[in-house]
């Protein structure tokens, strides 16, 4: 609840000012007079504590009180971004870098996702996942929890081992608005191994949609850890197409990324928000309930009290019993 006019309250000391400010009337001299002030004669003898209220009540109808409700915002130059997560098996790795612990690439994947989604609330997202084909998770939209409950499930060997990236380019496009300027982050460890699309011929096709392609590579140097899961290579990151993922990028006006720890993956965070700027809320309207005619209902309760609500004494209610 807020006061819409608060300056009004200073009224409150006025009844002071006159009891105690006003020079004396001096003798000799008439009196402040009004043809309205016959009408307060029948309020005259009243308790201070009740003319109190009545003036307090007239005070606080003045500073207009308003219940506020929910604002209705709006979001400025709302984008659509579409996540799509490689689940092959190889996102088992355990080579993302976490304040000095290891953890499996779809893990690390998994937490930046989820800020990214938190960070860009008005912004309609859509999640894709792929391994063997490309699936759509989740079409556009503005539901953050939504996003978030999906993003959390996310495991491996949900769609299967091997990585489809023509396929999963494909359906970002065909699940896109047209006319709306649309970023796709394509998150992935390995190179195209599956899938009837060609990435490069899906690249341009989304170029030529208003799609702009960033790519992020995810994958440890060589030699980064010694007990790294990859049996027989000191290189993590050797089924990584880097070269695939710069010329993708490029074809769709985008940029390429390479996250190598945790931190890299939030750092690529703060880039992707430079490079596709949040929605800005803006406040379109805040409703709001007048609550003035019930402090001005009870002061006018105050001054009707003596002349038309006044109790029958003890004596006249007995002399009606008897």
């Amino acid at each position: 609840m807020i006061l819409a006019w608060p300056w009004f309250a200073l009224a409150l000391v006025l009844p002071l000012l006159v009891r105690f400010g006003l020079p004396p009337l001096l003798p000799g001299r008439r009196g402040l007079s009004h043809d309205g002030f016959p009408l307060l004669q029948p309020q005259a003898g009243q308790p201070l504590w009740r003319m109190t209220l009545c003036w307090c009540a007239l005070v606080l109808a003045l500073c207009r009180p308003q219940w506020q409700e929910e604002p209705l915002v709006h979001y400025q130059t709302s984008r659509d971004l579409i996540l799509a997560v490689d689940l092959s098996d190889s996102m088992r790795t355990q080579d993302m870098l976490d304040d000095g612990e290891q953890r499996d690439r779809l893990s690390a994947v998994k937490t930046q996702i989820q800020a990214l989604i938190r960070s860009r609330e008005g912004d309609r997202i859509a999640l894709v996942v792929f391994a063997d084909h490309a699936y759509l998770l989740s079409p556009l939209t503005q539901d953050t929890q939504a996003l978030l409950t999906l993003s959390r499930e996310l495991d491996f060997d949900l769609v299967g081992r091997t990585t489809a990236l023509g396929e999963a380019i494909q359906l970002a496009r065909q699940h896109a608005e047209p006319g709306r300027s649309t970023a796709l982050m394509l998150v992935t460890d390995g190179r195209n191994t599956a899938g009837n699309a060609d990435p490069l011929t899906e690249a341009r096709h989304a170029s030529a949609a208003n799609i702009r392609l960033y790519t992020l590579g995810v994958g440890a140097d060589p030699g980064t850890f010694a007990d790294v899961q990859s049996p027989g290579s000191q290189d993590p990151s050797a089924e990584l197409d880097e070269p695939l993922l710069r010329q993708l990028a490029e074809l769709g006006h985008g940029r390429y990324f390479r996250a190598r720890s945790q931190s890299d993956l939030a750092d690529i965070n703060q880039a992707i928000d430079s490079l596709e700027p949040i929605a800005r809320p803006r406040l379109l309207y805040r409703p709001s309930l007048e609550l003035y005619p019930w402090p001005l209902a009870l002061a006018l309760l105050m001054l009707m009290w003596p002349a038309r609500l006044r109790w029958p004494s003890r004596q006249s209610r007995r002399a009606a019993h008897d």
